[in-house]
Parts: structure tokens; sequence; C-alpha cells
């Protein structure tokens, strides 16, 4: 519990301490497939992130993330059931990119993932492994480095506790540098 407060605080004091940093947000929707001991389910994939530009090691970057997935069923309207799985995740990831020319480019991470899997009734239980993920994108940027990007993603999560509950997402992802 100590890390999930920690991590983040250091987060945002390095954001503050070092003012020359630029920090950038990001959301993300799209489908998502995720199961633990039960079969796999389908469902949706929404979240957020926080970055900076202080490298953590040459041009590989920090991101805090927040992923919500949910059984597809719970939009779906006249569905009266009672109860829809879903998987919540927080997660600190490496992030680093190659750009093709000045405006498509490829980003890949990898990093530590914390999730709470809720995919039957009576489960509530707090797993650990790792996350990775690739997205293709078009930077709309110019050349002072603020501005939108956005892209195709898909994030990979599997832990390596409790009942090994893994999740895999396909989203559209947008990217805003401060």
């Amino acid at each position: 519990m100590k890390i999930k407060i920690l991590l983040p605080l250091l987060f945002l004091f390095n954001t503050v301490i070092f003012s020359q940093i630029q920090l950038s947000a990001g959301t993300f929707i799209g489908a998502s497939s995720f199961s633990s001991t039960s079969p796999s389910v389908s469902g949706f994939a929404t979240g957020f992130f926080i970055e900076t530009d202080t490298p953590l090691f040459e041009e590989v970057y920090p991101r805090l993330g927040f992923t919500f997935m949910k059984d597809i069923n719970a939009i779906i309207p006249n569905n009266r059931n009672p109860y829809y799985p879903s998987m919540l995740t927080f997660s600190f990831k490496g992030v680093t990119s190659q750009y093709f020319d000045s405006k498509i480019f490829l980003e890949e991470s990898i990093g530590i993932v914390t999730l709470n899997d809720r995919t039957f009734v009576d489960k509530n239980s707090w797993e650990y492994g790792v996350a990775l993920s690739f997205l293709a994108g078009y930077d709309f940027r110019n050349f002072n480095l603020k501005g939108l990007k956005t892209g195709v993603a898909v994030d990979y999560g599997i832990t390596f506790t409790g009942s090994l509950p893994t999740f895999l997402s396909f989203v559209l992802q947008f990217h805003y540098t401060f």
C-alpha cells in the first residue's frame, strides 16, 4: 500500500522541483479482453495517464497510468444483469519512441502493474505483475513540442500473484504535451 502512495508522490515531486520539465497527459478508450480464473471476458477499456520528459534512462520516460476495464454488457441498454466483471489497473511504465519521419512514430513501454481483480461478485483481490504496450501514432505537434499526439495501441498485462489475471486491450489514445 505504501508503494501505491509513494510512487505518485515522487513523480509529482520531481515535476515541481525541476521546473523545466514538461508535463503531458493522455487518455484512451477501446476494446478489452480480461480473465483470471474465469473464461475470457469481452469488455471496454478506458483510462488516463501522466508523463514527464525527465528520462529514467536515456530516452526512456516515466508514465503513471490508470485503466478501468468492464464487461461490455454493462453498457448495453435493457440488460438487467446484477453484476458485471471488471478490472482496475495502476501502472508505472518506462516509455520510448522511434520516429519514422517528423510525424509518424512507434511507441513502446514496459513497466509494473497493480491490478484489482473483480471478475466475480465475491472477488476483490490485488495482484502484481508487468504490463507491455505498443502504439503506432501520428504527431500533430510543431517544433515547440507542445500539442497533441494520437495513435492506436495494444496493451497487455499479466500478473504473477493470486489467480494470475491477465488483460489485453486495443485502444485509441490521445496524448497532449503542455
